[in-house]
């Protein structure tokens, strides 16, 4: 089976925090002409990797980042419509979508068009950029959204859920709180920190993702007040929002993500667990294995050389806006083919990132420490795993401190 991505990289504006590819449309000369040639070339696209995959069935179909709605549900509609005539889609498993909450007429417009149109597929994956409930943070970041905002939003979000729709809500430990009387972290506001727990409780959300802020150089914010955020700051607040999660019965099923049972994303399991897929637009990067059909092909036409011919590769779109419209599609300087070290670490890394057992540990014994049986056991006695045999599961406590737990393990980090 094959999933499909799909980037669509038009905002208004650019958040300050925000170190995606994307294009802010508010800055562009010939916006609408540059959309209009961006549909075209996901078309073209679409129709090269249905040389090689045609016989494949879809598995799921995920549209991101934020910014779907800037092409108009039409237009989200005859992707789909392209992609159905080129693939199975029988087995279907989750139709997804980014959204920011706003301008919310114009997204509730969206949802209810999807919602009509895609009543048969099982799982139809709403997931809204709320980021955060403090007007300070979503007013110095240009976010578009406020406090009351956000609750209006959700409440007319009520009014329109279906039975086969999953939400899924956004948010970014900034590292902005407070302590009470007691001594104990709380947000800044105590009307968010009611209103959060209150939201959680209520179990309208299926999922959450919680994010820690990481500003790199290509954001704005990033030279204009870095200094404001500290590491220790941002990650007690995720602690205080995390905890908040756990204790509303969501369970940890990824690093930076919460679900009820049953309603963890596909597209991000199929991204941690090594699955095939294939992003389509500027950006990104794909996922493909030698045992889905059509590999072999695919890898001549983007000449990767025959020796090459290994069991894993990554290869990554153009960054240019310019070059995708005129179909060059594929970056020649990034593409990467794994060897079977290669594969073997990025699998440890992602895998260990969710709630799924490692199956075999000794399976990755040629990329881990020499001692790592040893430090396994240390990790189990102060529970930051489980482990039945050779199985190794992750903790919710593991999670927190994953990045240090892997330098530990693995032989070349």
């Amino acid at each position: 089976m094959l999933s499909l991505y799909i980037h669509i990289p038009f905002c208004d504006h650019k958040c300050k925090y925000c170190s995606f590819n994307i294009f802010p449309v508010n800055n562009i000369n010939n916006s609408q002409k540059i959309i209009d040639n961006y549909i075209s070339s996901l078309q073209k696209e679409i129709d090269f990797y249905w040389i090689f995959f045609w016989n494949q069935e879809i598995k799921s179909i995920y549209f991101w980042w934020g910014t779907p709605n800037k092409i108009w549900s039409k237009n989200i509609i005859k992707i789909i419509d392209i992609i159905q005539n080129k693939f199975n889609l029988e087995n279907l498993a989750e139709l997804s979508f980014e959204f920011n909450p706003y301008p919310s007429d114009e997204i509730f417009e969206i949802i209810k068009t999807l919602n009509k149109k895609y009543k048969n597929v099982s799982r139809l994956r709403y997931s809204f950029w709320i980021q955060s409930l403090d007007n300070q943070i979503l007013q110095e970041s240009w976010r578009e959204s406020s406090f009351v905002w956000i609750v209006d939003f959700l409440r007319w979000l009520r009014n329109i859920k279906q039975e086969n729709n999953v939400v899924n809500f956004d948010f970014i430990a900034f590292g902005k709180f407070k302590k009470d009387n007691e001594w104990n972290t709380i947000l800044r506001n105590d009307n968010t920190m009611d209103f959060f727990e209150e939201f959680i409780n209520s179990w309208f959300a299926e999922s959450f993702s919680l994010y820690t802020l990481e500003l790199f150089p290509w954001s704005l914010r990033y030279h204009q007040n870095k200094e404001m955020f500290a590491d220790d700051d941002i990650y007690e607040e995720f602690a205080i929002l995390k905890d908040m999660i756990l204790d509303g019965w969501y369970s940890r099923y990824e690093l930076s993500n919460f679900a009820k049972l049953g309603k963890s994303s596909i597209h991000n399991r199929v991204y941690r667990e090594m699955e095939n897929y294939i992003w389509l637009g500027v950006s990104w990067s794909s996922f493909l294995n030698s045992n889905i059909d059509g590999y072999s092909e695919l890898i001549k036409k983007i000449k990767i050389k025959p020796e090459w011919n290994n069991k894993w590769v990554r290869f990554t779109n153009t960054q240019s806006i310019s070059d995708y419209i005129n179909w060059d599609f594929i970056d020649p300087k990034n593409i990467q083919v794994l060897d079977n070290k290669d594969y073997l670490i990025e699998k440890f890394f992602l895998n260990l990132r969710t709630d799924q057992w490692i199956k075999n540990i000794d399976e990755f014994k040629s990329v881990l420490v020499p001692h790592y049986q040893s430090l396994i056991e240390q990790f189990h006695k102060s529970w930051f795993c489980t482990i039945d045999k050779k199985k190794i599961k992750l903790s919710d406590q593991w999670m927190d401190v994953f990045n240090s737990i892997v330098t530990d393990l693995l032989e070349e980090i």
